[in-house]
C-alpha cells in the first residue's frame, strides 16, 4: 500500500490506535508485525529478501563484537559483499549485462550472456543502504551491536521509512524504539500537520505538475523552444514536491507515533552553490555517501587529484543509486564536475562578483534616473524608435521603472549596501538553480539521446505546441503552484518552522488554517500519479 491510498490511511489509523492501547512492552512486537504487513501487502516474496538482509547484517554485527581488527573486517566484507551482492544482482544485473553486450557488439564481438528478470523490491536501495550503515557502524565501534533481533529486524523494516526513507541511522532510530511514547497531543497534532503538508506536495503540486511534464518528456522529440524549457522548469518543482512529500508523511507518521526521523530536505532552492544545494537535497543519501564512502576514501585529506577522484566516485555512484540507466549515471557524474568546476573556480568567480557589484554600487543615484528615463521614453514612444512590438515595449518600460526604484535606493547607503548584497545571493541562487536544472533533464530522460535532444533545443520562443494539450489556465495553475512553493519556502527561510508559528497563534486561526489545507488537498488534487522514487 502506498502512502496516498485509502488502504494506507486506514492501516494507519488502525495501527495507531493500537499502538498507543498496547502495553509499552509490547509496542515494538507490534510496529514489527505491522511493519512486514505493510511491507508484504505489495508483494509476500518480499519478506524473503528484506528477512534474509536483516539475519545476515544481525548475525555479522553479534559476531564482529570484541573480535580482532582482522576477524572484524573479514565480518563486515561478508556483510557488506552478501548484502550488495544483492542489490546489484537484482537491481543491475541487466544493465551492466546490456551494456557490456552494446560495447561487445560495437567491436565486432560476440556476446551471449542471457538477461535475467528478478523480482527486484521496492525500496530495496533504502533498507539495504540502512542495514549496511549499521554494519559499518559495528565495525568502526561507533555503537554496540544490537542483541534485540526483533528490535533490529523493526530497525530495518520500520514501516514509515521502508519505501522512500529517509535513510535512517542505527546511533538515532534505534534507541528510539527503547523509549516510552506517551500520548502527547502536540506532538501528534505537529505529526498530523507534517503528514498533511506531505500530502498536498504529493497530491496537490506533484501529480499535478506531473500531467506536464509526462507529456513533454514521454515524447520530447515532438516539442521544441518554450514547452521543453517549462517542462523542465516544472519537473524540478515535481520531483521535489513527490520525494519531499512522501518523507513528510513518513516522518510525520513516525512522528505521531513518538519517533523523530531525520529530515531529507531544507528548502534546497536556495542554496547559493552546488556544494550548498546537495547539503539540501536527498540530506539522508548525501550524509551517507559522506560518511560511510567519501571519508573512507581520503576524504579531502589526499591530494588535489584525489580528492577529485572521491568526489567523482561519490556522485557517478549517488546517480547509480537511484536507477540502472546511463542517464541517472550521467546525472550523478554531472553534479561531480559541477562540485569540482564550482571549487577550482571559486578564487575568480568571488573575485569577479566582487568588482561587478561593487562597480555596480558606486553608480550614482542621478545615472540611474537618466537610464531610466531613457527607458520610459523607448517604452512610450517605441513605434518611433521602432519597436513594434508590445512585449519589448512593456519590458523596456518595467526595466525603466525598476531602475527608477534602484536609483530611489541609492540615494540611502546603507539600504542600497542591503539590496546590493540581496541582488548578489540572488544571482548566485539563481545560477545554482540552472545548474541543477541541467542535470534534472538526464534525471527525468529515457536515454542519453533524449536528454542531449531536450538540451540542445530548449533554445527557441515556440509555444504553440503545448496548446494542443493544455488550456492557458491550466498552465497558469501549475506555475501558480510552483510559486506558491518557492513563498512557502520563503517564510520557512524568514521565520524558521511554519508549524511551530502557528502553533503560537489563537485555536481559531490555527484550526482554520488547518481546515484550508486539508479542503485544498480534496480539491486539488488530481489523478495520482505513482510516487517517482519507488524505482529506486
Amino acid at each position: 500500500m502506498f502512502f496516498t491510498s485509502l488502504e494506507y490511511i486506514l492501516f494507519f489509523v488502525a495501527a495507531v490506535c493500537i499502538f498507543f492501547a498496547l502495553p509499552q512492552r509490547f509496542r515494538w512486537v507490534f510496529l514489527l508485525g505491522a511493519s512486514y504487513f505493510y511491507y508484504l501487502w505489495l508483494d509476500p516474496r518480499y519478506g524473503i529478501l528484506i528477512g534474509t538482509t536483516t539475519v545476515i547484517v544481525y548475525g555479522t554485527a553479534l559476531a564482529m563484537h570484541r573480535k580482532s581488527p582482522l576477524v572484524k573486517k573479514l565480518l563486515a566484507a561478508a556483510s557488506l559483499v552478501s548484502n550488495l551482492s544483492i542489490l546489484l544482482l537484482l537491481k543491475y544485473y541487466n544493465f551492466f549485462n546490456n551494456s557490456l553486450k552494446d560495447l561487445f557488439t560495437a567491436l565486432g564481438l560476440g556476446y551471449n550472456v542471457p538477461e535475467f528478470f528478478f523480482l527486484m523490491p521496492i525500496g530495496i536501495s533504502f533498507y539495504t543502504f540502512q542495514a549496511l550503515g549499521y554494519t559499518i557502524d559495528i565495525y568502526r565501534g561507533t555503537r554496540e551491536p544490537e542483541r534485540n533481533f526483533g528490535i533490529f529486524a523493526l530497525y530495518v523494516s520500520f514501516f514509515p521509512v521502508l519505501l522512500s526513507g529517509p535513510i535512517e541511522r542505527s546511533t538515532t532510530l534505534l534507541p528510539q524504539f527503547y523509549k516510552k511514547a506517551d500520548f502527547n497531543y502536540e506532538r501528534i497534532r505537529d505529526g498530523l500537520m507534517l503528514m498533511a503538508w506531505g500530502f498536498f506536495q504529493k497530491l496537490v503540486i506533484a501529480d499535478r505538475l506531473s500531467l506536464y511534464v509526462n507529456i513533454v518528456y514521454s515524447q520530447p522529440r515532438m516539442f521544441t523552444g518554450l514547452p521543453l524549457l517549462m517542462a523542465t522548469y516544472l519537473l524540478v518543482f515535481q520531483v521535489y514536491c513527490d520525494f519531499s512529500g512522501y518523507t513528510d508523511i513518513a516522518r510525520g507518521t513516525a512522528q505521531v507515533m513518538g519517533y523523530d526521523l531525520l529530515p531529507n530536505f531544507r528548502r534546497p532552492f536556495f542554496a547559493q552553490s552546488i556544494g550548498e544545494f546537495w547539503r539540501r537535497w536527498h540530506m539522508t543519501l548525501i550524509s551517507w555517501l559522506r560518511d560511510y564512502l567519501y571519508i573512507s576514501l581520503g576524504g579531502n585529506r589526499v591530494s588535489k587529484i584525489r580528492w577529485y577522484f572521491n568526489i567523482m566516485v561519490v556522485f557517478t555512484l549517488s546517480g547509480l543509486w537511484h536507477g540502472a540507466q546511463w542517464t541517472f549515471v550521467s546525472w550523478g557524474a554531472m553534479n561531480g564536475v559541477f562540485i569540482i568546476v564550482s571549487r577550482l573556480t571559486e578564487t575568480i568567480r568571488e573575485w569577479t562578483r566582487a568588482k561587478i557589484f561593487n562597480g555596480i554600487a558606486k553608480i550614482p543615484a542621478p545615472a540611474y534616473f537618466l537610464l531610466s528615463a531613457a527607458l520610459v521614453a523607448l517604452s512610450v514612444l517605441g513605434v518611433e524608435a521602432g519597436m513594434s512590438g508590445i512585449g519589448a515595449r512593456v519590458a523596456a518600460g518595467a526595466c525603466g521603472l525598476a531602475l527608477c526604484g534602484v536609483g530611489v535606493l541609492r540615494t540611502q547607503r546603507a539600504i542600497f549596501n542591503r539590496f546590493i548584497n540581496s541582488v548578489q545571493k540572488l544571482w548566485m541562487i539563481v545560477v545554482t538553480f540552472h545548474l541543477f536544472i541541467l542535470g534534472a533533464v538526464f534525471f527525468r530522460s529515457e536515454n542519453l539521446a533524449e536528454a542531449w535532444y531536450v538540451t540542445t533545443h530548449i533554445p527557441g520562443l515556440n509555444f504553440s505546441d503545448i496548446k494542443l494539450f493544455f488550456k492557458i489556465d491550466e498552465i497558469l495553475v501549475m506555475v501558480g503552484l510552483a510559486v506558491f512553493l518557492i513563498v512557502v519556502h520563503l517564510m520557512q527561510e524568514k521565520w524558521g518552522s511554519i508549524r511551530h508559528m502557528l502553533n503560537s497563534k489563537s485555536m481559531i486561526i490555527r484550526w482554520v488554517v488547518y481546515y484550508l489545507l486539508v479542503m485544498s488537498i480534496f480539491a486539488g488534487m488530481y489523478k495520482t500519479s505513482k510516487f517517482f522514487y519507488f524505482q529506486f
